[in-house]
C-alpha cells in the first residue's frame, strides 16, 4: 500500500527471480485481491515487487462466474471486498448485472453447463450483440500494429487466414514452382492450409503434426526416416464441402468431396519437428535433421501458420536443408522456451521479442503483413541460405589455404615463426628485437 499512489503496473523481474516469475504469473489470476511489497520506480506508477500476498482469490468468491473488469473491478465493489463486506461473496445492488455470455451473443446457443452469464432475449439480445461487436471492433483496432498497412475493414476474417496465407505463398514462391516441388506445413493441425494448397491449387503439401493419423499398416515401420502417407479419413468441414461442390464440376455430396480430397497431392506425417526445447533433439545436429530428408529435401519451402510451440522448428528444418521458410508466429510460449535469447542477450518474453528472435536466426529474413484479422505478421526468407546446416555439419574441418610472404628472402627457416598478424610493421619491429625470422600469411 502506498498512500496517494496510482499503481499502473507491478513488475517481477525475470532477470532477478528467474523461473520463479513463471510460478507467480500462474498463481495470480484476474480478479484476485493482492497486496504487493516493493519499491516504486521514478514517477511512482510502476512497482518493482519483491513479495506478495493473495488476500482473496476471485475463484473462491465468484461461484464460477467470470470476472468483469468494468463491473467487478469498480471502486465501490473492490472497496467492499477489501472491507470484508459479506466476505466479498455477495455482490452489491449496484453490481447486480451479469456478464453477457459471449457464446450466446455470437450464435444464440450456450452449451456450458451451469453458465453464470446472462442470456438475454429479444431486444435485449439485439442490443447486447451490437455492444459486443462494437467492443470487439474497438479492441481489434486498438491492438492492431501501427505498421500494418491493412485497414481493419479490408481484412478478411480470422477463419480465412489459411486462404490468405496460401495466396501469398503462391505470389512469393511461385505457383508453378510450388506445384513442382511442394510445401511442408509444420504444425498444420487439421490441414486448413494444406486444403488451400493441395486441393484448391494442386500443390503437393505434407502436414507435419503429432495429431496427424500417421502411416497406415501397409506402410510398415518408418525406421530411421520420417515418412509421409496419404491422409485417409480426412475430416471435411462444411465450408470445404460447399467450396468443392461450387467449384469442381460433377462433385456432389460428402462422399464425393471426401474422395476428391484423398486423390489430391495432400500428405501427412505424424511427428514432432526438431526444436531447441527438446533435450533429446539438438537442433543444430545433423543426425536428427537427417531423419527429415525424405520430406523436407525435395520441397520448395517450409511454412507454419500459427504453429505455436513449433514456430522455431519451422526455421530449424528450413535451415537444415537450405530451404526458404515462411512462418506466421502467434503465441510466444516463453515458459516452454525459457532459454531463448536475442543477440543482445535479452530473454525472449514478448511477441515482438519472438519476431526479432526469428529474424536473427537467418540473415536474409524479411517481414510483411497479411490481410486477415489476428496475428498476421509473417517472417520469411524468400531464398535459401548459402549452405544448408546438414552440409556444413558433414564437412571435415579444413584449414584455409594461405599464401606465405617472407619479409626477407628464401624459404622459412626451421626455427622461423609463422603467424597471422594485423599490423605487419609492428610485428616486424617485435621480430627484429627478438632476433626472429618473421613470416606472415594472408587467407585467400
Amino acid at each position: 500500500e502506498h498512500p496517494g499512489a496510482k499503481v499502473d503496473e507491478v513488475v517481477f523481474s525475470f532477470e532477478v527471480y528467474g523461473a520463479e516469475v513463471r510460478k507467480i504469473r500462474k498463481d495470480i489470476s484476474v480478479g484476485d485481491v493482492v497486496r504487493f511489497e516493493g519499491v516504486f520506480r521514478p514517477g511512482g506508477h510502476i512497482l518493482d515487487a519483491f513479495a506478495y500476498v493473495i488476500l482473496e482469490r476471485w475463484s473462491e468468491v465468484s461461484s464460477g462466474r467470470g470476472f468483469n473488469a468494468f463491473a467487478d473491478g469498480g471502486a465501490d465493489y473492490q472497496n467492499q471486498r477489501r472491507r470484508g463486506g459479506a466476505g466479498g461473496r455477495e455482490r452489491p445492488e449496484a453490481d447486480a448485472g451479469r456478464i453477457v455470455c459471449k457464446f450466446w451473443v455470437s450464435n444464440g446457443t450456450c452449451r456450458r453447463a451451469g453458465c453464470e452469464c446472462a442470456h438475454p432475449e429479444g431486444d435485449e439480445l439485439r442490443d447486447a450483440r451490437g455492444q459486443y461487436w462494437e467492443a470487439q471492433k474497438k479492441r481489434k483496432a486498438e491492438s492492431a500494429n501501427p505498421e500494418d498497412p491493412h485497414r481493419l475493414e479490408d481484412k478478411r476474417s480470422h477463419a480465412a487466414r489459411a486462404a490468405v496465407f496460401a495466396e501469398w505463398l503462391c505470389t512469393v514462391y511461385g505457383l508453378e514452382e510450388l506445384r513442382r516441388d511442394g510445401v511442408v506445413d509444420v504444425a498444420g493441425g487439421r490441414g486448413e492450409l494444406a486444403f488451400e494448397l493441395s486441393v484448391k491449387r494442386g500443390i503437393p503439401c505434407t502436414v507435419v503434426d503429432p495429431r496427424c493419423p500417421g502411416p497406415g499398416e501397409e506402410a510398415g515401420t518408418p525406421g530411421d526416416k520420417e515418412v509421409a502417407s496419404p491422409w485417409i479419413g480426412w475430416r471435411l468441414s462444411r465450408p470445404q464441402r460447399l467450396w468443392l461442390e461450387s467449384n469442381v464440376p460433377g462433385v456432389r455430396g460428402f462422399a464425393g468431396c471426401q474422395a476428391l480430397v484423398e486423390r489430391s497431392p495432400l500428405r501427412q506425417c505424424r511427428s514432432l519437428v526438431p526444436s531447441e526445447s527438446s533435450s533429446a533433439v539438438e537442433s543444430t545436429s545433423a543426425e536428427p535433421l537427417a531423419r527429415w530428408s525424405n520430406i523436407v529435401g525435395p520441397c520448395r519451402v517450409v511454412v507454419g501458420l500459427h504453429p505455436d510451440q513449433a514456430t522455431g522448428g519451422v526455421v530449424e528444418l528450413a535451415r537444415g536443408f537450405g530451404k526458404p521458410f515462411a512462418v506466421v508466429p502467434c503465441c510466444t510460449f516463453a515458459d516452454d522456451f525459457p532459454d531463448r535469447r536475442l543477440a543482445e542477450g535479452r530473454l525472449v518474453r514478448t511477441y515482438d521479442d519472438l519476431v526479432c528472435w526469428l529474424r536473427e536466426l537467418q540473415d536474409n529474413t524479411e517481414v510483411t503483413y497479411l490481410g486477415f484479422q489476428g496475428k498476421n505478421l509473417v517472417v520469411f526468407a524468400p531464398t535459401a541460405q548459402a549452405k544448408p546446416v546438414l552440409e556444413l555439419a558433414a564437412e571435415p574441418a579444413q584449414s584455409d589455404e594461405v599464401e606465405a610472404t617472407n619479409l626477407g628472402q628464401g624459404s622459412p627457416a626451421p626455427d622461423a615463426v609463422v603467424c597471422a598478424v594485423a599490423d605487419v610493421g609492428a610485428a616486424d619491429s617485435v621480430a627484429d628485437a627478438a632476433g626472429l625470422n618473421l613470416w606472415t600469411f594472408t587467407t585467400e
